[in-house]
């Protein structure tokens, strides 16, 4: 069964749209990007699109490659105090300090989760989370692998499996995949970023397999998985139309929570 990440995320929607007609007013996101790239934008667009949907209401900021630290973290504060909730695009230039910048957005704005001490759930986590939800997938005692070990994925993704009860595995570009582990999982996400990294000889028919990677290949946005996997395993969500739906509107109700919409 391949998911369909746009209906859920529809479903999703329609809620959210119930919620914030009944808010005193408009919630406020707020976005810094920052040297953004062609994909960057494409991301940001896209949240500004889902945006206007929902009738909520977007602050938009961008900063010059040759920024520096000081006039981030400003610049950042001031869209801080006029949001409900702030997205640092990532990635940023290396020079700057990803992890203070994060750190300067207070934990009921940082609706990307970027910082432990968020108030909210990772959106990427949410997207897994509402999928296995969706679809009644065992999670308390299954053998789980996470590829990946990034703070958008790999990280909120592992500790999510983890607290839903399963034993998970991460395997890194540093480890590399221990096939023989990989083939035993019931549920395998991963989050690298690799085009066609995983094959169906790698997977076993019985697993759920969620595809969080994204990259760009041939003018075209692919998945970790290959497609040869999608009439393989149990179930898959694909790329594009499975995680990425699923995670613009799990950042859009933690926006809600943190706007203290009814």
């Amino acid at each position: 069964m391949i998911v369909d990440g746009k209906s859920l995320a529809r479903d999703i929607a329609e809620v959210l749209k119930q919620s914030i007609a009944k808010c005193p007013k408009a919630p406020v996101l707020g976005i810094v990007m920052i040297a953004p790239t062609a994909e960057t934008r494409s991301f940001v667009r896209i949240k500004k699109e889902k945006a206007e949907e929902l009738g909520i209401l977007v602050i938009e900021e961008e900063l010059q490659a040759n920024v520096s630290q000081e006039e981030a973290e400003k610049l950042l504060q001031k869209v801080v105090l006029a949001s409900d909730g702030v997205v640092l695009q990532q990635p940023i230039p290396s020079h700057l300090n990803n992890d203070a910048l994060c750190a300067s957005i207070s934990p009921k704005k940082d609706i990307d989760a970027l910082t432990e001490n968020s108030a909210h759930t990772s959106p990427v986590a949410g997207a897994v989370q509402e999928i296995l939800s969706a679809h009644e997938i065992q999670t308390k005692g299954v053998a789980a692998v996470v590829i990946g070990s990034g703070k958008l994925v790999g990280i909120p993704v592992a500790k999510l499996l983890r607290d839903l009860g399963a034993e998970v595995v991460v395997m890194t570009k540093e480890t590399g995949l221990d096939i023989k582990v990989l083939s035993k999982a019931s549920i395998v996400v991963s989050g690298a970023g690799n085009a066609g990294l995983i094959t169906k000889e790698m997977l076993s028919k019985d697993a759920v397999v969620i595809d969080a990677g994204t990259s760009e290949s041939m003018g075209s946005i692919k998945g970790d998985v290959d497609t040869e996997c999608y009439e393989y395993v149990r179930l898959i969500s694909p790329v594009p139309g499975g995680v990425g739906p699923l995670t613009v509107v799990s950042l859009f109700k933690n926006l809600v929570k943190s706007a203290s919409c009814p």
